[in-house]
């Protein structure tokens, strides 16, 4: 069964005024346990405000959200477990900074849990490890740490709350591609030791295509593709059509395909393209 599921998702801005903006329109999605969803679509397609019903910080016009198979706005209750059970860590979390120390952040959201203090404990030194953060860091104002540093600390946090799903929108914003990198490594390591399901809304398609599983593609509101990661790159003319930046793999690709050169362009790994060239040089004589 999916633990998270959306039936006929809508969303709209301002309703009943001048500035009414439908932000999604008739979503439906089905997300399995320890699934690593990426989800990428032009900016405004909706990718923000989909994930934010996910955990229900935001009630649909219409629709209904499924977690674990039950409606996640039938009762407060329901909604507030929901909200620990689904973890969300927002773009730029590092700003929600506000405690006076490393330890103290990454406790909160443990803390409202109404864990004991070893239980709060616990929490707080398994999120630290799973994002790098030393011991001796935990002490320190997380104000004198670095932006990737800051930005660790927030997304433990979330983890913190041991969520069933973690959702991260933009994990790897503003960060150098060293920074990007670790980011990566660490959500795709955390999901692998632990099982938990994870959506991450991104703007890299090399990170997508690394790590994620399925992609949702979304386009002015609504699903355009939300299938495999391979079935969704191979229509690459499509994503560049409404917006969207292919692997820079397959982009290269795509241009010797437009050159006259006998290449595949569903190809989204440098390992792939690899094989692919060394192909079609020896179909050429070239090896």
């Amino acid at each position: 069964m999916a633990i998270i599921e959306t039936q006929n998702l809508t969303y709209v801005y301002s309703e009943g005024t001048p500035f009414r903006k439908v932000a999604i329109e008739d979503i439906n999605i089905s997300i399995e346990e320890g699934e690593f969803v990426g989800i990428i679509g032009h900016t405004g397609s909706g990718k923000s405000t989909l994930v934010q019903h996910l955990n229900g910080l935001l009630k649909p016009t219409s629709g209904t959200i499924l977690y674990d198979g039950k409606d996640i706005h039938s009762s407060k209750e329901f909604t507030r477990s929901v909200r620990f059970n689904v973890g969300l860590c927002f773009q730029y979390p590092e700003y929600q900074l506000f405690e006076s120390s490393v330890y103290k952040d990454i406790a909160f959201g443990p803390q409202n849990m109404g864990l004991s203090e070893e239980e709060i404990n616990e929490h707080v030194l398994r999120a630290a490890d799973f994002v790098g953060i030393k011991k001796e860091m935990l002490k320190k104002s997380p104000f004198d740490l670095s932006g990737g540093e800051k930005r660790r600390v927030a997304i433990a946090g979330v983890i913190a709350m041991e969520p069933k799903v973690l959702i991260l929108d933009e994990p790897t914003a503003g960060l150098d591609p060293k920074g990007r990198d670790t980011i990566a490594d660490m959500i795709d390591n955390y999901r692998k030791s632990t099982g938990s399901t994870v959506i991450v809304v991104s703007h890299s398609m090399e990170d997508v295509a690394k790590s994620a599983s399925k992609v949702l593609v979304m386009n002015k509101g609504q699903v355009e593709f939300f299938t495999g990661v391979k079935e969704v790159f191979s229509n690459a003319q499509r994503l560049v059509e409404i917006g969207l930046n292919v692997p820079q793999i397959t982009g290269i690709l795509m241009d010797l395909k437009a050159k006259g050169y006998n290449v595949r362009t569903d190809i989204y790994s440098v390992d792939e393209a690899k094989s692919e060239l060394l192909r079609f040089f020896k179909e050429r004589g070239v090896l």
